[in-house]
């Protein structure tokens, strides 16, 4: 069965477990899905290959890190809200690197003050933001008043970010 087949299967199945599990035992297979999200294949393929990266993210049974690198750019090259947010979500499963670090962090800031994002994408700029703030102390401050400036209006996952991420930086 080609990759795209295996995506499509989404459609009619949506079992993570047997994705994660196809994918766990087959490698290559597991490489090509990946080349659909940094190659951002056409729809539907780049959203549910992206979608399929969450639970195996979550999973923990696939090493993941070595893709962090291409998984950035993806963020760098999309404007595809799904993808946007299906792959910040798996990168909050890794760990930064200083791969394209401060323009990373610019973007991320950017996700949270364009209003045209989806409000999921900001929440997890700001779980990506908290790794940078771990490392770098000094932009605490500034990532705090950035959250609460785009607070209005947002939905009550927004809002648990925001008092997750103040919890956060009280401790640092």
């Amino acid at each position: 069965m080609n990759i795209k087949e295996k995506i499509l299967e989404i459609r009619t199945t949506f079992d993570k477990v047997a994705f994660v599990k196809y994918f766990n035992d087959r490698p290559k297979e597991f490489d090509e899905l990946m080349n659909c999200i940094f190659n951002l294949e056409e729809y539907p393929y780049k959203e549910y290959a992206s979608w399929i990266l969450i639970h195996v993210s979550q999973s923990g049974e696939i090493e993941l890190q070595h893709y962090y690198p291409r998984l950035v750019d993806v963020l760098f090259e999309t404007n595809d809200q799904t993808v946007l947010r299906n792959v910040a979500r798996s990168l909050h499963q890794l760990q930064i690197t200083d791969y394209r670090e401060s323009e990373f962090i610019d973007l991320l800031i950017g996700f949270i003050q364009n209003y045209e994002n989806k409000v999921a994408l900001q929440v997890y700029s700001i779980y990506l933001l908290q790794q940078f703030v771990k490392r770098y102390p000094e932009l605490k401050e500034e990532i705090i008043e950035i959250i609460a400036l785009h607070r209005p209006e947002k939905t009550a996952a927004y809002k648990v970010a925001e008092r997750n991420f103040l919890k956060f930086a009280a401790k640092i």
